[in-house]
């Protein structure tokens, strides 16, 4: 068995036990190609691909690999361009290189979490050298493969196969638009407009907003938007959810001080209305003059 393979089974063994990363799902907005056919090669065609590698040969041949098998190869030579094409051409899944030894490893590891910020790709680390602490902090941010150099161009691509696959299953079960009066949510790419208008939040405000919509008709407490949006290991208050929560206010709803979307259930946390929670008192009682 080849090394990649390895690699693959280990990882889908990790995740069976439990191992899913801080967001406990694989891709909700895992995205199909830009035309929706299945090439013979088995991915969708177009599907665009974004590779974050500073040493350019090795940069270079991974694109060229994608190339050939029909992605769209979109290339950055490090975290920051990478960012920056993440938000211009919303790709389908992230191939990151990544090296322990080099002084950019803390840089690549906040890209990651900056990503697991915005959205639900899949992402593929490539490292030079494995540890267990880089191979548990992979699992704890939801990644979805981890390949070890040096790797040939069909463990690469097998894994990418598979990963987008999972992603394009869970897509046909998990809607990319909302839309709720005169607000709309599109997660694949990443915006939000009200009475038709682009409204721009910023990457935690479009996480919380996310997990209120997601989660509507509940009542999410101070320390799950926390833990869902900080990460379990934050050390903060509810202060900083009440402040998040304002600034959504502010942009979204046409009154903020007496809003019409994000209630307040005092003392416990915030639910989205809809149908059900709009017609619970205690929740409409709520919609006062606030930082709350």
């Amino acid at each position: 068995m080849a090394d990649g393979d390895e690699n693959g089974l280990q990882w889908d063994a990790y995740r069976r036990n439990g191992y899913t990363g801080n967001n406990g799902h694989m891709s909700s907005n895992g995205h199909m190609g830009s035309n929706g056919h299945v090439g013979s090669n088995g991915h969708m065609d177009g599907e665009a691909i974004l590779v974050i590698d500073g040493e350019l040969q090795e940069l270079d041949r991974t694109t060229d690999w994608l190339r050939k098998e029909g992605y769209s190869a979109i290339a950055a030579e490090d975290m920051s361009s990478g960012l920056r094409d993440l938000y211009n051409h919303h790709p389908d899944a992230v191939i990151l290189a990544l090296d322990e030894t080099s002084g950019n490893a803390r840089d690549s590891w906040m890209g990651v979490q900056r990503i697991r910020e915005l959205c639900d790709i899949p992402i593929i680390l490539v490292t030079s050298r494995a540890s267990r602490a880089s191979l548990q902090k992979a699992f704890d941010l939801g990644l979805d493969g981890y390949l070890v150099r040096p790797l040939d161009s069909q463990q690469l691509l097998g894994r990418l196969a598979s990963v987008l696959r999972k992603a394009r299953n869970n897509h046909k079960a998990s809607p990319t638009l909302f839309r709720h009066e005169n607000l709309s949510i599109d997660w694949k790419r990443i915006e939000v407009r009200v009475d038709g208008h682009v409204v721009h939040l910023s990457p935690t405000e479009f996480k919380i907003l996310s997990l209120l919509v997601e989660r509507r008709g509940w009542v999410l407490t101070y320390d799950q938007i926390l833990d869902h949006v900080w990460g379990s290991n934050y050390i903060g208050d509810k202060n900083n959810v009440k402040l998040y929560v304002w600034y959504l206010r502010r942009k979204l709803e046409a009154d903020p001080s007496h809003p019409r979307w994000i209630l307040t259930r005092y003392g416990i946390g915030y639910t989205f209305v809809d149908e059900v929670t709009a017609s619970v008192p205690e929740l409409v009682a709520s919609r006062r003059p606030l930082i709350s």
